[in-house]
């Protein structure tokens, strides 16, 4: 597989059931951990070693599968695994709130960001 994907530029996947497109994306993620072969980031040799230094490395990735925690707030789940902090250990929960506002806005969901996923219709 040979891909160029560039800063700022939005790519899908797409192909037969089973083809590995799963996998390759999970591979770029961290999630798995390549058997062979190689790729590089900003030029340099592969740096990711697992989900969170892709991020650091700038990859994000949308997963095709629906996982949100039901007793959890829809910006809980948006934001799930990095939270604000305030004073390094406390959630900034007003930031947590607008950050989530602006996101939801982006995308066209009038949704409040307190309400619990639980409660929400499957189009939401």
């Amino acid at each position: 597989v040979d891909l160029v994907l560039c800063e700022g530029e939005v790519h899908a996947l797409v192909g037969e059931n089973g083809a590995g497109k799963s996998t390759l994306i999970k591979v770029i993620g961290g999630v798995y951990r390549a058997d062979e072969g190689t790729y590089l980031v900003d030029g340099k040799p592969n740096v990711v070693s697992d989900p969170r230094s892709a991020v650091d490395a700038g990859i994000r990735i949308v997963h095709q599968e629906l996982e949100l925690v039901p007793d959890l707030s829809v910006a809980e789940n948006v934001f799930f695994g990095r939270l604000p902090v305030r004073g390094g250990i406390r959630v900034d929960w007003r930031r947590l709130e607008q950050d989530t506002r602006a996101a939801l806005d982006q995308v066209g969901l009038d949704v409040s960001p307190r309400a619990k996923v639980r409660r929400l219709g499957i189009a939401q």
